[in-house]
């Protein structure tokens, strides 16, 4: 006789400040993820931003975990600049999703 399958119920223990460090945590490894690429492509982060077309403040936020792309085309933009294939970014968006508050 087999059990029926329950669904994943959240980590009732954690705080909301648990969640927000874990949200920040998650951050700034893609951070890590878009510095390591932008570092392996060669680029300064003020290149890598005007090939984006972003404002290097915004990508100099994004590595350190501070600030994160809201779009696809943020996202999509950042990945080309640093030559990350599309689907490889969104493996590495889906590792971090919690970053963005995503369950």
């Amino acid at each position: 006789m087999s059990m029926p399958m329950n669904k994943p119920q959240p980590l009732a223990f954690l705080s909301n400040d648990d969640s927000d460090y874990f949200r920040g945590v998650w951050a700034r490894v893609f951070g890590r993820f878009i510095s390591n690429a932008r570092e392996r492509a060669g680029l300064s982060i003020e290149n890598a931003a005007r090939v984006a077309g972003m404002d290097p403040r915004n990508w100099r936020a994004t590595e350190s975990g501070s600030w994160l792309p809201t779009t696809k085309q943020q996202l999509q933009l950042m990945a080309a600049a640093v030559h990350i294939d599309w689907p490889i970014m969104v493996r590495i968006i889906t590792m971090c999703r919690s970053a963005w508050g995503i369950e």
